[in-house]
């Protein structure tokens, strides 16, 4: 059995909770390597982890010389494919962040790259290890609620949470492709796990209709007397350094929500078809009271509802049996309600023993096509189908 020598490469705030998961929860998998391109936060992230490996500035410093055969990748999403193909032409086996590139033709390059060069990719799709959502998978294909027919399912964003995206990198869909794409990249692979099967075609709605610039009173919230805003910027979802913290606005960390420099939505509703006939809509919501997501599932038998703040799935039937709730517990306290950790032990099975991950090539390219289609759905107003020759593996 081969054993798992992680070099985790970008030290933001997916980096942070990857790092945490495994040195409080998976002490088993050794991290070896820390690469990213600051100094300053690598050497911080490095002292407050307590991790004394090797740090490396460039990726071909860590590669040339790290000691590894796996990576964990967590650098913003236009340089997934740049940095997925160097790591896998390395002979690296790589867990990548979701999405897994911001277009079809990145996602077959690391794939035609991890093929040729057979290594392991895992795709960041962590809900698939929810317990709420194995547990949803599971009743849906078992029979019990009939024919399914339909699903409808929402991610409701805390506030903080959700303004998060109108300043970060993310808030321009040139670097994350679009909200769909950069956040629900994760409901779009659940949703086709739970319906078992491809999206054929898409309808969306949603723009920017509430963070909008002529609410705009001070370009930083370092410079607003407004103390009482709800979306002053207090450090959320980002890692800075000591001096970034001392002096946000340098690098925009503290950018007004209510910015004209933005081109994402900040409501959204979408509707899917699938490969099975089974339809489904997607609603996304940036001002949830309580962070949490749901999901409903229609057969022919009756319907289920589960939703992740409650940790609760109720099964009412039509066909004369009593309704009943299914609870479950989060076994840990790793990020996702617990499925961080499940999902970092199979990083760690798969580079160990050569299988495969759950969340494979399949996952990470069907989950782009899906997510490059909606976007497109929103912008032209349009129906937009998928064909199967979309979702092809190789050019």
């Amino acid at each position: 059995m081969a054993e798992c020598k992680i070099a985790l490469i970008g030290v933001g705030q997916r980096g942070y909770g990857y790092i945490g998961t495994i040195t409080k929860y998976a002490p088993a998998a050794k991290i070896t390597a820390l690469c990213d391109t600051s100094a300053e936060r690598l050497d911080e992230f490095a002292a407050s982890a307590g991790l004394d490996v090797p740090k490396f500035y460039n990726l071909d410093d860590l590669i040339a010389h790290g000691d590894f055969n796996a990576a964990i990748i967590t650098v913003p999403d236009p340089f997934h494919c740049e940095v997925a193909v160097a790591c896998l032409k390395a002979g690296k086996h790589i867990m990548l962040e979701k999405p897994m590139a911001l277009n079809a033709a990145d996602c077959r390059k690391i794939i035609a790259t991890a093929q040729e060069y057979n290594r392991i990719i895992q795709v960041g799709f962590v809900l698939r290890f929810h317990p709420l959502y194995r547990k949803v998978r599971e009743i849906a294909a078992s029979g019990e609620l009939g024919d399914i027919l339909n699903i409808s399912a929402s991610e409701c964003l805390g506030v903080m949470h959700g303004a998060s995206y109108m300043r970060r990198w993310h808030r321009k869909s040139a670097n994350s492709g679009s909200f769909m794409l950069a956040k629900c990249s994760h409901d779009i692979d659940i949703l086709s796990a739970v319906a078992g099967a491809r999206i054929s075609r898409v309808a969306a709605f949603g723009s920017c209709r509430f963070f909008t610039p002529d609410k705009l009173k001070h370009n930083f919230c370092s410079e607003c007397p407004d103390a009482s805003c709800r979306f002053r910027f207090g450090g959320e979802m980002v890692q800075m350094t000591a001096q970034e913290k001392a002096s946000p606005s340098v690098k925009k960390f503290d950018l007004c929500v209510y910015n004209n420099d933005k081109d994402l939505v900040d409501h959204q509703i979408t509707l899917m078809e699938f490969e099975n006939g089974i339809k489904c809509d997607f609603t996304l919501n940036l001002f949830a009271p309580v962070a949490k997501r749901t999901i409903a599932v229609f057969g022919s038998n009756g319907y289920l509802h589960g939703d992740t703040a409650t940790r609760e799935i109720l099964l009412t039937y039509s066909d004369g049996r009593p309704a009943r709730t299914v609870s479950y517990a989060e076994t840990n306290a790793s990020g996702h309600g617990g499925s961080d950790l499940d999902f970092l032990r199979e990083f760690v099975h798969c580079v160990e023993t050569g299988s495969k991950p759950e969340a494979d090539l399949m996952a990470g390219l069907a989950s782009t096509v899906a997510g490059v289609a909606i976007e497109q759905a929103r912008l032209s107003g349009q129906v937009v189908n998928i064909k199967p020759e979309d979702y092809r593996l190789s050019e």
